[in-house]
């Protein structure tokens, strides 16, 4: 028996491509996560964990209180806490969660517990309050092995390639349920945070027009709002209970203002301009020198004038989230859309590309060869000048210069796109050679040397 396994090399680097994919996937995976998200989850952990119920009398919730809360503690000591910094030490990361849940299975403690109270609801009536709020509350955890009392399921589905500090959250949100099913829910407000108009605000970092500011109020009814302008109130916002969504219009400095019985809170916001979207049918958007292009923006209203550094005015077309312009200078170009007031609702660049080289095409020929017949039929060679990035552009042929062999060795230049074949033997033609092209376009001349052969066959 042989001692080793040859792989062979064409095998060896699939098994390396395979490996390179994966990680790729992986780190796609992660990348699909909202960078939002991470920087909210440490607010919401502390404000999921302010809630309070009354005293616990049902054994199995308080057992899976105290089995959550000391995972969460014993997670916190895994994952390392930063003292000077104030920020846990991997807290995007995943390979603490997996080594700690899946590997070392530490979910495993929590599950148990809930397993505990699933059993325990199910022996009470199907009718019974308790049992349908169980059922309701943790329905997604049935449907992944706390049904059929899989601890392996659950915890993947919980926990695998999970970041730190959405776990932190999970954790305090599974915490919350068990209050929930417990009943009697309060705010533990502690501190100075009894004196804190707004519980939570976010998405305020990179405000654009049109984006939404998210602020959740203690107590609505008590507390009065002032949004401004520089130094004018604006409305530009709406509410949905206590939560207040805040949709600047315009760029500047906004402050918004709450005022809560004589508690106030201020918060600053600098709205900056917008910039383009993307064009989803286009993988790489490319603008060339003469070629009409489309820019799309969202979210702007009140669009007054658009202000282009590499087209003419009378080139440029504005519709609702739609810019069309046909640029003439190359290089980087500056738009900036201003509201009616002059303030920038949008600034941003793109890159212009010179106008592209075009290839000369003869009619009627493929790979350089042309029928004697087509000749013999049409009396004429007709030339043009095309680039496939440069549709519906017209690349004008001026002239020709071109040698016919065969008939006779003769270089000739006509006017136009047409070599004319009247009085010549095309029997004894064998090629036409292309020496010289000039075409004329709206950006500028283009003079090409680069040499043509075309074979005449017999067909």
């Amino acid at each position: 028996m042989a001692k080793y396994v040859r792989i062979k090399k064409a095998k060896n680097l699939r098994f390396r491509l395979i490996s390179v994919l994966y990680l790729l996937f992986i780190a796609l995976s992660i990348i699909q996560i909202p960078i939002e998200w991470f920087r909210i989850n440490p607010t919401m952990t502390a404000y999921l964990k302010s809630t309070t119920s009354r005293e616990v009398v049902i054994l199995e919730i308080k057992s899976a209180m105290d089995a959550v809360d000391q995972i969460d503690a014993d997670f916190t000591e895994a994952l390392g806490y930063d003292e000077k910094n104030k920020i846990y030490r991997e807290p995007n990361g995943y390979s603490i969660t997996d080594n700690f849940f899946i590997i070392k299975k530490k979910s495993n403690v929590i599950f148990e517990k809930l397993v505990g109270l699933k059993n325990y609801t199910e022996k009470l009536s199907a009718e019974n309050p308790k049992r349908k709020e169980f059922e309701r509350l943790f329905a997604g955890d049935l449907q992944n092995g706390l049904k059929n009392n899989n601890p392996i399921l659950w915890s993947e589905w919980k926990f695998k390639h999970v970041p730190a500090t959405v776990v932190k959250t999970l954790l305090a949100e599974l915490r919350l349920r068990l209050i929930l099913l417990n009943g009697a829910v309060e705010l533990d407000i502690k501190g100075d945070k009894k004196d804190k108009v707004v519980l939570l605000a976010y998405n305020l970092d990179v405000l654009k027009p049109g984006d939404t500011a998210t602020f959740i109020i203690s107590n609505k009814k008590e507390t009065t709002l002032q949004i401004s302008k520089m130094g004018s109130e604006v409305n530009e916002y709406k509410w949905k209970g206590d939560t207040l969504y805040f949709i600047p219009k315009t760029t500047g400095q906004y402050e918004v203002k709450f005022d809560s019985k004589g508690i106030v809170d201020k918060l600053n916001i600098t709205v900056i301009p917008a910039e383009f979207e993307d064009d989803k049918k286009e993988t790489l958007q490319t603008f060339f020198i003469g070629r009409k292009a489309t820019l799309r923006f969202k979210n702007i209203l009140k669009a007054d004038k658009v202000l282009c550094s590499c087209a003419e005015s009378n080139s440029i077309s504005q519709t609702a989230g739609k810019i069309e312009f046909t640029p003439n200078v190359s290089g980087w170009c500056a738009f900036q859309i201003n509201g009616a007031s002059g303030e920038p609702l949008l600034f941003d660049s793109i890159y212009v590309q010179d106008l592209p080289t075009p290839q000369i095409v003869v009619s009627g020929a493929s790979g350089n060869k042309l029928s004697e017949n087509r000749l013999i039929q049409s009396k004429s060679i007709s030339i043009s000048a095309i680039h496939p990035d440069m549709t519906n552009f017209n690349y004008d042929v001026a002239s020709v210069n071109y040698t016919l062999i065969g008939a006779n060795r003769e270089t000739k230049s006509v006017q136009g796109a047409k070599i004319d074949l009247n009085g010549i033997d095309i029997a004894k033609l064998k090629y036409l050679l292309i020496n010289e092209v000039d075409i004329k376009t709206t950006v500028k001349k283009i003079n090409l040397k680069e040499p043509v052969l075309i074979e005449i066959i017999k067909s």
